[in-house]
């Protein structure tokens, strides 16, 4: 049975997360004996039999179609993301094609958005943060927006204390990159600092902005929202010819619209790859299954456990993990999420090793 919502399922869309990984896959058996190892350290783990939201991730599809190949579990989210490489073209066009043919759907709740990789100028050489950065322009049936989004080379959650004594370089180097996006951008944004912090402002009454993304030092993202969608094509254009990366790999995310739609935004880019993301809803026992009606491309997601680390670390900081199981054509991964580091970096190998009985290594969510 499929369901369509307007909301996009990302794991770790709104927060930044420090993330480990399994060096090695593993075979399904030993994901049952994950469990128990879990269990017998007083920790909640999920009933392998009961349904729970299953994440999937990098489906590649040939025709929208073939999503049906998850058809025996429910379908509660469709999301397409179409991938460009090498891409050269005329933003302002693209952007505008995929505008005019959203605005024929006006009653739809389906949201679409565009990807575009930017670098930081080099005059400015930052030294916290990546020099490729992500810029989206996108529509809602109510709005328009513009993202820019700039990368850390260290994920510093709120609320731990690493990197004190460079916080200012850290807030500094990141309000410069955001001005030269503004400035690329030529939008009626401005820089405030208050009380220490970052913030953007406008004085433009029929917009709005929003700071998002945020770290130790503050927010990595902002959004300039309007009203008139039409209003953003030309600073995106701008934006794009001034800083956008050359020769880049172009991401068209299309959200909560049916499939014979879906179908017509992709003739605007017939020869991307198309990629499902969302969620089904699917029992753990099902995870073998899941994964092999989407060979040779794909991955599932299932979260094992939730749990505060005082639980099995009483004297070290208070964090919040969540234990999950992917499952791909190679075999399945454990991986483990928390909100902030419990132990000191030196001891963190060695205690989440200790937590799952394997090896495990530091390794961050992906950009998108």
């Amino acid at each position: 049975m499929l369901k369509r919502r307007s909301c996009v399922v990302e794991r770790g869309r709104f927060m930044r997360e420090r993330r480990w990984e399994s060096h090695s896959f593993i075979r399904f058996d030993e994901v049952r004996g994950l469990a128990g190892r879990l269990k017998s350290r007083g920790i909640d783990v999920k009933d392998f039999r009961r349904e729970a939201a299953c994440y999937i991730e990098e489906f590649r599809v040939g025709r929208l179609d073939e999503i049906e190949r998850l058809g025996a579990w429910e379908i509660d989210e469709i999301t397409l993301v179409e991938i460009t490489d090498s891409w050269e073209g005329d933003f302002f066009i693209l952007a505008g094609k995929h505008h005019d043919l959203y605005r024929q759907y006006p009653r739809m709740e389906g949201y679409l958005s565009l990807c575009h990789p930017w670098r930081i100028p080099d005059h400015l050489t930052p030294k916290m943060h990546q020099p490729e950065s992500m810029f989206w322009i996108g529509f809602r049936d109510t709005h328009g927006f513009i993202r820019v989004r700039v990368i850390p080379n260290e994920i510093i959650t709120p609320g731990e204390r690493r990197g004190e004594t460079e916080q200012l370089t850290w807030m500094t180097e990141r309000a410069s990159a955001f001005s030269e996006a503004i400035q690329a951008l030529d939008l009626p944004l401005f820089i405030e600092w208050e009380k220490g912090a970052l913030t953007l402002s406008t004085e433009e009454g029929s917009a709005a902005v929003s700071l998002s993304w945020p770290d130790a030092f503050g927010p990595c993202q902002f959004e300039y929202i309007v009203s008139d969608r039409y209003e953003l094509l030309v600073p995106a254009a701008r934006f794009v010819s001034k800083v956008g990366i050359k020769s880049a790999v172009i991401r068209t995310f299309l959200s909560g619209f049916p499939r014979e739609i879906l179908d017509e935004f992709h003739q605007l880019q017939p020869e991307s790859k198309m990629l499902y993301r969302g969620y089904i809803h699917a029992p753990m026992d099902d995870l073998p299954q899941v994964v092999q009606s989407m060979i040779p491309h794909g991955r599932a997601l299932l979260n094992l456990c939730e749990f505060g680390t005082r639980q099995v670390l009483p004297t070290a900081e208070e964090s919040y993990a969540v234990v999950g199981v992917i499952g791909s054509e190679s075999g399945f991964k454990v991986e483990v999420r928390l909100n902030r580091a419990p132990l000191p970096e030196d001891e963190m190998e060695a205690w989440m090793k200790a937590l799952t009985g394997m090896p495990m290594v530091y390794s961050p969510l992906a950009l998108y």
